[in-house]
C-alpha cells in the first residue's frame, strides 16, 4: 500500500470513528439527523481530497508558460493562495505557482 492509499484509509477510519462516537452520544438520533451529520463530515472529507489532488497536480506541472501578451517565457514568481468555489458550493483553498514575465511584467496564475 503506498502512502496515498494509507492516508486515504486513515482518513476513512478517522471518519468512521468520529461518526461512531457521534452515534453513541446521540442514540435517539433520527434518520434525518444521522444523514445530516454524515453529509457534513463527507463534505469536509471531499474538500480535503479535492484540495490534496489539486495541490498534487500543481506541483507536478513542469511546463514553463509563455507570456500571453508578449510571447516570452515566464519565470516562477512564488506560490500564492487562491480560493475557488467547488461544484458543491464549498470554498477550496489551494497554493499555486504564479508566473511573471520579465519582459513586460505580466503575472499569470495558470488555470486548472
Amino acid at each position: 500500500m503506498d502512502s496515498k492509499d494509507a492516508n486515504a484509509q486513515e482518513q476513512a477510519n478517522e471518519l468512521r470513528h468520529k461518526l461512531s462516537q457521534w452515534r453513541q452520544a446521540n442514540p435517539q438520533a433520527t434518520l434525518t439527523e444521522i444523514e445530516e451529520v454524515v453529509e457534513v463530515e463527507l463534505a469536509q472529507l471531499r474538500k480535503q481530497l479535492v484540495e490534496g489532488m489539486i495541490q498534487e497536480a500543481a506541483r507536478e506541472t513542469s511546463a514553463v508558460p509563455d507570456c500571453p501578451p508578449c510571447g516570452q517565457k515566464m519565470v516562477k514568481n512564488g506560490w500564492r493562495k487562491r480560493k475557488l468555489k467547488g461544484k458543491e458550493g464549498q470554498m477550496v483553498e489551494i497554493d499555486r505557482q504564479q508566473w511573471r514575465c520579465l519582459s513586460c511584467g505580466t503575472t499569470l496564475f495558470p488555470p486548472g
